[in-house]
C-alpha cells in the first residue's frame, strides 16, 4: 500500500506554491513561466571543441566530401539525426544518415558500419547521442581516413580516456564551460547547428528559420528523461509550439492517425503516443521507417509511413504481450516466495522488447526482473527492472564477473552475458542480492496540494503555464477530498481503461485511469461511495480539464 504525505503550503496562490516547491527562486518565476529562445540559449562555443567541429564541417562542404550522420536508434538519436542531416543538406553537403540496426549491430559505433561508410568514401562521421566512450571504433575510423565529430550527452570518463575524435562535443566534459549539462543528444546536435549558423548561414535560410527544427529537438528532449529546466524547458516548450503548427508532414500525419489534435498537443501526447512509436521502429528492426517519417516533406508518403509505423507499434505491443504470457506461464509452477528475483531467458526472445516485458512483470509481481534473449549470433543481451528498494546497477555490480557489460539507472538497466555463462546468471544474481543493500521501506509519495473539485478549472489554467512536465519539473499531484463516485465505465479496444464521473457539492468532473480496473487502487472503486481521490489535473481530448486518477483512498 502506498503512503502519501501532503506538502507544506508555501504560498496561498497555487501557481506560486508550485513554483516554490520546485525550488524555482521567487525572483525567477517570470523567466521560468515564459521561456525565451534568445535568453535561454547559451553560447554554443562554450562547448569544448566547437570551433574545431564547425571548421571541419565547413571544410567538408568546401571540399565536397561525403559526410555521415551516425545517430542512435532511439527517440533521442533518430529525431536528432534527422534534424542534423537535413540541416547539413541545406549547406549543400552530401549526407548519409546512418542508424545502426539494434539487433545486428547494437548500440553505438561499430567496426562493420564504419568500414561500410569508408567503402562509400565517407570522410567525416558526425555522431548524435553516442560516441563519448567509443575509443576503439573512432581510432579505427581514423586509420581508414575518416574524421569523427562526436555530439553526445552521456557520462564522460576521465579526459585521459576520451576517444581521440577530431572534436568531441559533450556538456558533461569536465573541461566544459557550458553552463547547462542537461541537454539530450539531439540538444547537443542542435548546439552544433547554432554554432555553424553563427559562422555561415545557407543562402535562402532566413534569420530564425532554424527554429522550425525545434519540433525534432523537442520530441527528443521530452522523450529522453532529461531535466525540463533551463535551456531544456525552452527547447521542449518551443518544440511543442512548432509541432502544434503542423508544418512537418510526418508528425502531422501521425497525429492525425492517432486522433490527437495538434492545437491541444501536450508533452503526454508526445511521450505516451509519439515516442513509443518512434522507439518501436528499432525494437522491431525498422529504424529507417521512423527516420523517413520525420524527414519526409511529402504528405502522401507521410501518411503511408505513419500507418506503417503504427502497424510496427501494434506488432511490438503484440510481441510484448506474447512474451509476458510466456514468462507468466513459465513461472506458474514456481514458488515465487523462494527468490526476490525473476531471472529467465529464451534465445528466441527479442532483446529490444525485453525492457518493456520486464517492467510489466515487475509491476505485476513486485519483484526485480532480469530477462535475456539472443542477439547477433552468440551474444546474450538482456534488460532488467528493479522492484522498490533495489538499485539495479548496484545489484549487477555485485555480480559483475558474470557480465560482459552492464549499466543503466537505479530502476532499470541492460546487460550482456557470454552464452556459456548464462545458465549461472540466476544463482549469481541471487547471491549478489543477498549481500546488496535492499530497502524494505514503503515509498512515501508527496502530494502538492489539497484541491476541491470546484478548483480544477482554475488549477488547469495555472498548470498550463507550468508545463511541460517531466524530470526536474514533475507533474503536480493533488488530493481531492470527499468526492462522490458516480458512473463507472470501461473503454478502449480491450476495455482496459476506466472513466469515472466525480462530483462534490454540485461540481462534476471527469476522472480517467488508464490500464486500470476498479480493484487497481488502495480502495476498490464502488459507485455511490465517497472517497478521497489522488490524481493529476490534465487536459481531455477537447482541451478542457479532467483528473487523471492515480489512487483512491
Amino acid at each position: 500500500m502506498k503512503s502519501y504525505r501532503l506538502r507544506e503550503k508555501l504560498h496561498e496562490n497555487l501557481l506560486q506554491h508550485l513554483l516554490l516547491s520546485r525550488d524555482v527562486a521567487e525572483g525567477s518565476h517570470a523567466d521560468f513561466l515564459s521561456p525565451d529562445f534568445e535568453r535561454d540559449s547559451h553560447d554554443p562555443y562554450l562547448l569544448p571543441d566547437m570551433d574545431k567541429a564547425v571548421d571541419r564541417i565547413l571544410r567538408a562542404k568546401k571540399d565536397n566530401e561525403h559526410v555521415a550522420v551516425w545517430s542512435d536508434y532511439d527517440c533521442d538519436g533518430i529525431p536528432g539525426g534527422v534534424m542534423l542531416a537535413s540541416f547539413l543538406r541545406t549547406l549543400d553537403i552530401r549526407v548519409t544518415h546512418y542508424i545502426p540496426h539494434r539487433h545486428k549491430e547494437g548500440y553505438g559505433l561499430n567496426i562493420e558500419g564504419i568500414e561500410e561508410l569508408a567503402a562509400a568514401e565517407v570522410k567525416l562521421i558526425i555522431t548524435v547521442d553516442l560516441g563519448t566512450t567509443e575509443v576503439e571504433q573512432i581510432a579505427h575510423a581514423t586509420t581508414l581516413g575518416i574524421d569523427t565529430v562526436v555530439t553526445d550527452h552521456h557520462l564522460v570518463p576521465t579526459l585521459e580516456h576520451l576517444p581521440k575524435a577530431f572534436a568531441l562535443l559533450n556538456p558533461k566534459r569536465p573541461d566544459s564551460k557550458y553552463p547547462f549539462d542537461g541537454l539530450c543528444g539531439a540538444g547537443v546536435a542542435w548546439k552544433l547547428v547554432q554554432a555553424i549558423l553563427a559562422k555561415e548561414r545557407p543562402a535562402g535560410f532566413g534569420e530564425g528559420q532554424e527554429k522550425w527544427m525545434l519540433d525534432l529537438v523537442g520530441i527528443a528532449t521530452l522523450s529522453d528523461m532529461v531535466p525540463l529546466v533551463g535551456e531544456n524547458r525552452m527547447l521542449a516548450r518551443n518544440g511543442l509550439v512548432v509541432m502544434r503548427r503542423g508544418r512537418r508532414a510526418g508528425i502531422a500525419a501521425l497525429l492525425k492517425l492517432l486522433r490527437i489534435s495538434p492545437n491541444t498537443l501536450t508533452e503526454d501526447d508526445v511521450t505516451f503516443m509519439v515516442s513509443p512509436r518512434i522507439n518501436a521502429a528499432s525494437r522491431m528492426d525498422s529504424p529507417a521507417v521512423a527516420a523517413s517519417l520525420l524527414a519526409t516533406t511529402d504528405p502522401e508518403e507521410a501518411k503511408a509511413l505513419a500507418a506503417q509505423l503504427n502497424r510496427i507499434n501494434d506488432e511490438r505491443k503484440g510481441l510484448v504481450a506474447a512474451t509476458v504470457r510466456e514468462v507468466n506461464k513459465r513461472i506458474e509452477g514456481q514458488d515465487l516466495t523462494l527468490s526476490p528475483l525473476i531471472v529467465m531467458g529464451n534465445p528466441n526472445w527479442r532483446p529490444g522488447i525485453l525492457g518493456l516485458v520486464a517492467n510489466n512483470l515487475m509491476e505485476a509481481h513486485g519483484k526485480t526482473v532480469f530477462l535475456w534473449g539472443r542477439e547477433r549470433g552468440s551474444i546474450i543481451r538482456g534488460s532488467c527492472r528493479a522492484a522498490a528498494g533495489v538499485n539495479i546497477v548496484e545489484l549487477m555490480a555485485g555480480a559483475r564477473d558474470i557480465f560482459g557489460h552492464f549499466g543503466g539507472h537505479a530502476a532499470s538497466g541492460g546487460f550482456s552475458v557470454a552464452e556459456e555463462d548464462v545458465h549461472n546468471l540466476p544463482a549469481r544474481l541471487n547471491e549478489a542480492y543477498g549481500t546488496a543493500a535492499v530497502s524494505d521501506a514503503v515509498s512515501e509519495v508527496l502530494l502538492d496540494r489539497e484541491l476541491d473539485l470546484a478548483e480544477v478549472g482554475h488549477a488547469h489554467r495555472d498548470l498550463q503555464k507550468l508545463a511541460p512536465f517531466g524530470v526536474g519539473n514533475i507533474k503536480p499531484l493533488f488530493i481531492f477530498p470527499k468526492v462522490s463516485i458516480g458512473a463507472v465505465r470501461t473503454f478502449g479496444k480491450t476495455q482496459n481503461h476506466l472513466g469515472l464521473s466525480l462530483s462534490r457539492n454540485g461540481t462534476r468532473t471527469e476522472g480517467i485511469a488508464f490500464f486500470s480496473t476498479p480493484d487497481s487502487f488502495n480502495k476498490k472503486i464502488v459507485q455511490g461511495e465517497t472517497v478521497d481521490v489522488i490524481g493529476h489535473v490534465e487536459a481531455d481530448w477537447r482541451g478542457g480539464p479532467r483528473i487523471r486518477v492515480v489512487d483512491i483512498l
